[in-house]
């Protein structure tokens, strides 16, 4: 079996073993949208993401176990941080990050979560709580109109950005707000270019529960991430259904990309 074999199959088991779970601890999703056709606006994402803030990380636990972080943890590399530096985290979730980001600013760092739901960041404050660690800081916004620091030198957005329908604007936006100079990177699921189309429906019924549907399957930050930024890195694991998209900010780069 060669690594695209194997790949596959751990992932069709994460979804299996998903789907389990969300079966076991989701019976309705009344307060969402059904319609595969429909992107869900911002507060029905509210919404969701507060219901299932409590059970978030143990309906996630499938990720874990076949490594489908492993591209997150290579983004925070790709951020390039350096002790003492400004950090945000766009979409912190259950803040998985955060940890990582102040060990990689130091206590002279600042690291910042940014998430539309209390109940998320609720589950974020309670993990940073274990480590006592006063670099880090929860801020409560929308990613299409918090503004970071004018001191911010990376931006790092997992699992979230491909679910914005303007993450191309939210991209190119912050590119004109942070350090010259600085990073951002992103990594999510991706529509698998080389799937059977049956094998990609049932991986969208299976992380249903995260507000997935057919509508977000064109949504590509990466590519605005390569529009926006300059040294940009592009990579894929997971038979193509993870991503980790990274680049430069560039000031006159970024500008030159309005529309993008």
């Amino acid at each position: 079996m060669n690594e695209t074999s194997r790949s596959l199959r751990r992932t069709v088991t994460l979804g299996l073993a998903a789907a389990g779970i969300t079966a076991v601890l989701v019976r309705r999703r009344s307060s969402v949208r059904t319609d595969d056709d429909d992107v869900l606006h911002v507060s029905e994402v509210r919404r969701l993401y507060d219901r299932i803030a409590p059970i978030y990380d143990l309906a996630a636990w499938p990720y874990n176990a076949v490594r489908a972080r492993h591209l997150s943890e290579r983004a925070i590399i790709e951020l390039r941080i350096e002790p003492g530096d400004t950090v945000v985290d766009l979409g912190t979730g259950t803040g998985w990050n955060l940890p990582l980001l102040a060990d990689a600013v130091g206590p002279g760092g600042r690291v910042i979560g940014v998430d539309i739901s209390p109940g998320m960041l609720e589950q974020a404050g309670q993990r940073i709580s274990e480590r006592s660690s006063r670099n880090i800081e929860l801020v409560e916004a929308d990613l299409s109109t918090y503004q970071p620091p004018p001191e911010t030198k990376a931006i790092i957005s997992t699992f979230a950005m491909e679910m914005r329908p303007d993450y191309a604007d939210i991209i190119h936006r912050l590119g004109t707000e942070i350090v010259d100079g600085g990073r951002i990177a992103t990594t999510g699921m991706r529509n698998p270019a080389r799937w059977p189309e049956w094998l990609i429906r049932l991986g969208t019924q299976v992380v249903r529960i995260f507000g997935v549907s057919d509508a977000y399957r064109n949504h590509r930050p990466w590519e605005a991430i390569a529009a926006s930024t300059t040294d940009s890195v592009y990579v894929e694991s997971h038979a193509g259904v993870i991503y980790l998209a990274a680049g430069t900010v560039q000031q006159s780069s970024t500008n030159s990309g309005a529309g993008v």
